[in-house]
């Protein structure tokens, strides 16, 4: 998929591709475009997409990170003194902000409620490659994603194209992985914390 020059541009923070908005190389017009994309998914009422901020709030992520559910698979639960859980699983999709490529994976997310008002939540991280093998119930989700996104002009990572060792040493700004065990995906998808 990439080439190591292209790998070692990447852990540099340079942006890489051919087509608009990466050929600008300006962060703020790949934001913007990402803007239209989100909103052509939140046409469908029944579908939810929840944006992380980006870089996470703090830090660098060379990726943006939204969550996607159907409304109707969420689950609430009654946890007494008034909170309410709300239980979500659905899909992580990890935007690189450097290159036009997207990961798919599983995730799932809970929020704690009161009265109301939210208290907390906690979810999963994109962060190993088994975590992009989709399961049957998603599908439907997946593809629609996959859909979208290629519309757009982006490619669809795999597992395969993102699980092999780093293929030559490197210092990546990664809270998930330790250099020894660098995976391709680090190249391209890292967030500093």
């Amino acid at each position: 998929m990439f080439t190591n020059e292209q790998l070692k541009q990447l852990i540099q923070g340079e942006v890489i591709g051919e087509i608009f908005p990466y050929n600008t190389t300006d962060e703020q017009s790949i934001f913007s475009y990402l803007k239209r994309i989100k909103a052509e998914l939140e046409k469908s009422r029944k579908i939810v997409c929840e944006q992380e901020p980006l870089h996470f709030g703090s830090g660098y992520a060379s990726y943006m990170r939204w969550f996607v559910y159907e409304k109707s698979t969420v689950i609430q639960t009654q946890l007494g003194n008034g909170v309410v859980q709300e239980d979500k699983e659905g899909l992580i999709v990890q935007i690189s902000m450097l290159a036009p490529v997207v990961l798919i994976g599983t995730g799932n997310k809970s929020d704690n409620y009161l009265e109301g008002k939210w208290l907390s939540s906690g979810g999963t991280f994109l962060a190993t490659p088994q975590e992009l093998l989709i399961p049957p119930h998603l599908n439907e989700l997946y593809e629609g994603l996959q859909r979208l996104f290629m519309k757009y002009n982006y490619t669809i990572l795999h597992k395969e194209d993102v699980e092999k060792p780093l293929p030559f040493k490197a210092n990546i700004a990664t809270i998930f992985r330790e250099p020894r065990e660098y995976l391709i995906w680090d190249a391209i998808f890292y967030w500093e914390d």
